[in-house]
């Protein structure tokens, strides 16, 4: 089971992301140049962890419960405000310019649990962002009108990725709150 820690968003900030991406990048779907993230799979990625054997999942679980029972992270709000382009992964985003530092040491804690507990270790950078499209073939352009939200998050999602004919869907395992 393919799973990772997120920021689910609220419904309405789906819909109005998703609003946005139509208007702004309405090239990018109709010329069939890249294929769009369904709302419904908005999300801020905060850990891969890949596949775990239930019983490591479960003690992953026990890991995140006692790290915020010991430090309690504290809810907020995320401004997304940049658009980005991977041009190696065809990935348009949507992101921070600049990323909380209570994110970032959300994130860093719940890599390292991750990694403590058999999951994908990354190398990379923490990059938060939510996926507009993919396959993108060519760099897309410059969007029509800057975005501009403030997205609130209160907790921590353990998601499970399903493959299936109509591209990734993406269950909710577990939920933590955040203070």
């Amino acid at each position: 089971m393919r799973t990772f820690f997120a920021l689910d968003l609220p419904a309405q900030s789906k819909l109005a992301i998703a609003r946005w991406r139509e208007s702004a990048f309405r090239s990018l779907e109709a010329g069939g140049l890249a294929r769009p993230v369904p709302a419904a799979n908005f999300h801020m990625t905060l850990a891969f962890i890949g596949e775990l054997p239930q019983r490591k999942l479960e003690q992953l679980c026990d890991r995140v419960d006692a790290l915020l029972g010991s430090k309690p992270c504290a809810a907020g709000i995320v401004e997304l405000n940049e658009v980005g382009y991977w041009p190696r992964n065809g990935i348009l985003w949507l992101g921070p310019a600049q990323c909380p530092g209570e994110l970032q040491q959300l994130a860093t804690r719940l890599r390292t649990l991750a990694g403590q507990a058999g999951g994908k270790r990354e190398s990379k950078a923490f990059q938060p962002h939510i996926s507009l499209f993919r396959r993108c073939t060519i760099a897309p352009p410059a969007s029509l009108s800057a975005p501009e939200f403030a997205v609130g998050y209160a907790e921590i999602t353990l998601f499970e990725s399903h493959r299936g004919d109509q591209g990734a869907s993406y269950q909710p395992i577990h939920r933590w709150a955040l203070g």
